[in-house]
């Protein structure tokens, strides 16, 4: 077995993972990256920060108001107002570092993303953000002698004494276990995209983050929450699966429902500028019900009237979409909404620590902040701040380090040692599958009791065809399976607790608005011993 020691461990290597390392190290921190990849940050296109310039009426009070707004009346107000604020700071740490954001006369250009009061989401010329400034970061982490980055898949937190203490984890590709101690744990690698089979998601995004700290004992906050990102081009097949950004309303995009008829200005008179991605994925949806939709339920994009010069404003969508026979100058597509973004989480202070002392949560680990729906480009606001704060706070979280010995029987608790492969057999490859589809029919854009139970149901009855016992191999694909199971069960157990339509969450059967209905927090019981169906959970609305 592999050991190793830092006093900042961070699980995962997207932007929000990576602004925390850095904040780490400044603070002269040993710090150790455990990622098994990028996560979503590589689809990173703009980030929102209201940043004072140009006289622009704009500033983070409205952005912040704009968060609560989008957040149906869920969001965590100081969580929100701290993002809105601090995300502005950090924009410009990132400048300093050499992320150069698209400017104009030495003004930030900015777009006009979707739910957003003002234009205010910032981009890079010629590429999507998120690689950039991932590619940056890492080149300066890289320079410290403080930081280490290992490529591994993370199982656990280590916990002794209520404080997280280190993680287990496993090497990529060798399937080495790995027991590090550490002084505080860093969790970046949120999202569920891989459990739905839909989705704009890598399919490694699997809800990691979550499964860690609900076995942690951590608590976990409005895990029904899964955003559709409304703009996924469904035809042509050329391009079935891309993520069409919103902010082409801004620039004179349109939608329109079969007959040509732009069924937005029937909701809102304004039409599609900064209309919210929720109320945008319920109009989409309800155009099939009210059969306006094609056969498939898509609707048409229509960006024929943006001028030439703006669709060359964006060098990662127009010259791809060129090249697999799409001219969004001449040619409508047909887009459909697919599963994006996980809003719940893990629930965290200001400073982004769980209820857990010494474990934190970054990006789309962490709950709290979007309430029921976030607004477009909210992602890049939230990696920003909460990536910076965790990274300063996680360094303070001060306790004497477990020696060698103690880390490993903390890990041993759980695991064996033995070396396995860590590729999924074809049964468990397609019990993986029957997951993904389950998720998609059951907790879809539209959902009711009768759904929800009936996922439940087959969960447990994709859990019976799993046979082990603990302690097991750390590599073994069934315990990244059985956590898919884990994480699919919150979501459908929060889903079917939640008796409202809100957000990113429509009950059929409960279509209303319920105010007196709060954030749904997802206590796991004292009992923290491993068990066949670790899949445990005590809900509070």
């Amino acid at each position: 077995m592999l050991t190793d020691q830092a006093d900042v461990v961070v699980v995962g290597a997207g932007v929000a993972g990576l602004i925390a390392a850095l904040k780490a190290s400044h603070e002269k921190s040993s710090v150790l990256i455990l990622s098994k990849g990028a996560g979503a940050s590589c689809w990173l296109q703009g980030v929102n920060a209201a940043v004072k310039q140009n006289n622009s009426p704009d500033s983070p009070k409205i952005h912040f108001e704009d968060i609560i707004r989008e957040g149906y009346g869920l969001s965590n107000q100081n969580l929100a107002r701290d993002t809105a604020f601090h995300a502005v700071e950090v924009l410009e740490e990132l400048r300093e570092l050499g992320v150069n954001f698209a400017e104009d006369n030495g003004f930030l250009k900015q777009r006009h993303a979707a739910g957003s009061t003002y234009p205010r989401c910032c981009y890079v010329s010629g590429m999507m953000w998120g690689p950039k400034a991932r590619r940056i970061i890492i080149s300066a982490l890289k320079k410290r002698p403080n930081v280490t980055f290992k490529h591994a898949n993370v199982l656990r937190v280590l916990v002794d004494k209520e404080r997280a203490v280190g993680v287990a984890a496993v090497m990529i590709p060798s399937g080495q276990p790995l027991a590090v101690s550490s002084g505080a744990v860093i969790l970046a690698s949120g999202g569920v995209g891989g459990i739905y089979d839909h989705s704009t998601y890598p399919r490694d995004v699997t809800g990691s983050s979550y499964a860690l700290a609900f076995h942690a004992g951590a608590q976990l906050i409005d895990m029904e929450f899964v955003q559709f990102e409304p703009l996924v081009a469904y035809e042509p097949k050329s391009i079935r699966g891309y993520v069409i950004p919103t902010t082409l309303f801004g620039d004179g995009a349109t939608l329109r429902d079969k007959d040509g008829k732009r069924f937005l200005l029937e909701v809102r008179p304004q039409g599609e500028p900064g209309i919210g991605k929720e109320t945008l994925v319920l109009t989409i949806a309800d155009m099939a019900r009210q059969n306006r939709a094609e056969s498939s339920g898509a609707v048409w994009l229509d960006a024929r009237s943006v001028p030439q010069q703006v669709l060359d404003g964006y060098p990662w969508l127009f010259p791809y979409l060129m090249k697999r026979g799409v001219d969004l100058s001449k040619d409508q597509v047909a887009i459909l909404p697919a599963a994006h973004t996980s809003l719940g989480g893990i629930l965290v202070n200001q400073d982004r620590e769980s209820t857990l002392s010494g474990l934190f949560a970054v990006g789309e680990a962490a709950g709290g902040i979007h309430g029921a729906g976030r607004l477009a480009g909210g992602s890049g606001t939230d990696v920003l701040a909460s990536g910076s704060r965790a990274g300063k706070a996680a360094t303070l979280s001060k306790h004497t380090p477990l020696n060698n010995s103690e880390i490993k029987n903390l890990f041993f608790k759980t695991f064996t040692d033995e070396v396995i492969s860590m590729s999924p057999t074809p049964q468990e490859r397609k019990l993986h599958s029957e997951l993904r589809s389950l998720m998609s029919k059951s907790a879809g854009i539209w959902r009711d009791a009768k759904s929800l139970c009936e996922g439940i149901e087959k969960l447990k009855k994709i859990q019976d065809k799993i046979s082990f016992t603990y302690p097991i191999p750390a590599g073994s694909f069934l315990v990244f399976l059985n956590d898919m199971l884990l994480v699919s069960n919150l979501i459908l157990k929060s889903a079917l607790s939640r008796c409202e339509s809100r957000g990113a969450h429509q009950r059929t059967d409960h279509i209303d608005k319920d105010m007196t209905i709060f954030s749904t927090l997802i206590k796991p019981e004292s009992d923290k011993s491993e068990k066949i169906n670790p899949i445990k959970m005590v809900i509070h609305s």
